[in-house]
């Protein structure tokens, strides 16, 4: 049973941390480039649950913590913010996870934040996040030319939008 809630400090564990570690998480991530630890996840978590321009929130199926979505620059006048996610546990990726915590958070930005647009930029070699972004009517509103260098590979930034 997959759940969404605003993620807590004591959700923080090494494996949390680990995530970061794993090269095919990080691929397409600037997470990549830096080092983690638990207790600077523990930091970064209390600093978001402070934060009222982030909504950090964990996804959990059956009570393991699998991966975090959130929306950021939710203070923004324009009523819009930035969608970011990450399944952190890759025996999860291709079971439409990451789909429907898309979906649970176009419900919080509508619900919770009353938010007129979400946006969010991939790598256009991330074909998993491109998938679940157009499952949830995202649509593609520009390309960035060769904007991103992961794993010493340059690619493109698609950057999709959706109105609520």
């Amino acid at each position: 049973m997959i759940k969404f809630r605003p993620l807590q400090v004591k959700d923080v564990s090494q494996s949390y941390v680990l995530w970061f570690s794993n090269k095919d998480v990080v691929k397409y991530s600037d997470n990549q480039y830096r080092i983690f630890t638990l207790e600077g996840q523990k930091l970064y978590v209390e600093q978001c649950i402070k934060d009222k321009d982030i909504d950090l929130y964990g996804i959990f199926y059956d009570d393991i913590h699998i991966g975090n979505i959130s929306l950021s620059n939710l203070t923004s006048h324009h009523k819009r913010a930035e969608l970011t996610y990450c399944i952190g546990i890759t025996s999860y990726w291709g079971k439409g996870i990451g789909r429907k915590a898309i979906s649970e958070m176009i419900t919080v930005a509508r619900n919770k934040y009353q938010l007129k647009k979400l946006y969010a930029g991939v790598s256009s070699l991330n074909y998993g996040s491109k998938i679940a972004l157009e499952h949830n009517n995202f649509l593609l509103e520009g390309v960035r030319k060769d904007h991103l260098f992961y794993n010493s590979t340059w690619s493109d930034q698609l950057d999709y939008g959706l109105i609520l």
